[in-house]
C-alpha cells in the first residue's frame, strides 16, 4: 500500500470519476484505475461498484475511505507543522527612546520565538511607515495603533562622593558641569527644558550619542545629567544618587503597525508589559 495510491483512491472515492482524478494529477486516467485495482487486491476486497463507465463507491470502500482520508490528514498536518516550525519572520524596530527596556523585551521574546528576527534602528526618520514598532515619545502622524505605554520622569543623577544637592535648586545646579545626550536627543531636550524652567541654562560640558558612555562619565564623577526614570533604572553603581527636578515627564509612546502577524501582536503585549513593571 502506497502513500499515492491512497490520494488516488480518497480523491476518486469522492468524484466517484477516474478521468478527473487522473486530471488532478496529471496521469493518464489508466493509472488510476489500475493503481486502485492494486489497492482492492491488496486489501482482498472491491472498493467500488463498477457499471458501464460509472463507478460508485460500495459500503467498504466507504469505510476504507473514512480511515485512509483520517490517514491523509494526520500526515497533512504533521507536515504543515513541520513547515510552519521553519517559517521565519522579521520584525522591524525604531527605537527612539527606552533602548534598554525594548531589548529586554527582544532578548526574551526571542528566547520564546527563535525564527523571529529583529531589525532595530534608534533615531530613524518616523514620518513613513517602514517599521513595525516604533518607540518614541513624539507624536506621530502615521496610520499605526498609538499606546500611551507609560509617563517617565527625569532625575538627576550624580555620584554622591563629588556632589552634594539639599533641593536641587537653580541656585545648585546653575555653575555644575551637566552631561548629557546629543542635541536633538529627548534626554538633551529634556535637561535644556527644565534647567530653563528654573531660570537658567545648563552648563553642558560632555555631549554623547553612547548612553552607555554617558552613565560611566556620571559615575566618574565629570558632571551631572537628568536621566530617563525608567529606561536607565538600575544601570548605575551604587556611588550615583537620585534627586526629582521639579516634575518634567516624557510620554512613552508605542506605536504598532497594523498587520496580520501573530508575531507582531504578541511582541507588541509583551513589549507593554515590559512598561508596566
Amino acid at each position: 500500500m502506497e502513500l499515492l495510491q491512497l490520494k488516488y483512491f480518497c480523491d476518486a472515492a469522492q468524484t466517484e470519476n477516474f478521468s478527473k482524478t487522473a486530471k488532478k494529477f496529471l496521469v493518464p486516467p489508466s493509472n488510476i484505475s489500475q493503481s486502485i485495482k492494486r489497492l482492492e487486491t491488496e486489501l482482498n476486497t472491491p472498493l467500488f461498484d463498477r457499471h458501464s463507465n460509472k463507478i460508485r463507491l460500495n459500503e467498504s470502500g466507504l469505510e476504507f475511505f473514512k480511515s485512509a482520508k483520517s490517514a491523509l490528514d494526520l500526515l497533512q498536518k504533521a507536515k504543515d507543522s513541520l513547515t510552519d516550525s521553519e517559517k521565519t519572520e522579521t520584525i522591524k524596530t525604531n527605537i527612539n527612546i527606552n533602548r534598554r527596556v525594548v531589548m529586554e523585551a527582544i532578548e526574551d521574546f526571542r528566547k520564546l520565538y527563535p525564527q523571529v528576527y529583529f531589525i532595530t534602528m534608534h533615531n530613524a526618520h518616523n514620518s513613513s511607515d517602514e517599521f513595525d514598532i516604533i518607540v518614541t515619545d513624539k507624536e506621530l502622524n502615521l496610520p499605526y495603533l498609538k499606546t500611551k505605554a507609560a509617563e517617565e520622569k527625569f532625575l538627576l543623577a550624580y555620584n554622591k562622593n563629588f556632589f552634594n544637592f539639599k533641593n536641587c535648586s537653580a541656585e545648585e545646579m546653575k555653575h555644575l558641569p551637566f552631561i548629557t545626550m546629543g542635541s536633538g536627543n529627548s534626554c538633551h531636550e529634556a535637561t535644556v527644558n527644565i534647567c530653563n524652567s528654573l531660570g537658567f541654562s545648563p552648563h553642558i560640558v560632555l555631549q554623547s550619542e553612547d548612553p552607555f558612555y554617558i552613565r560611566k562619565c556620571i559615575e566618574l564623577g565629570l558632571g551631572i545629567s537628568l536621566v530617563p526614570e525608567i529606561s536607565w533604572r538600575g544601570q548605575f553603581l551604587d556611588n550615583i544618587a537620585f534627586k526629582t527636578v521639579g516634575d518634567h515627564k516624557r510620554n512613552v509612546y508605542i506605536y504598532k503597525k497594523y498587520s496580520k502577524s501573530e508575531y507582531l501582536d504578541k511582541f507588541y503585549h509583551m513589549l507593554m508589559q515590559k512598561f508596566s513593571i
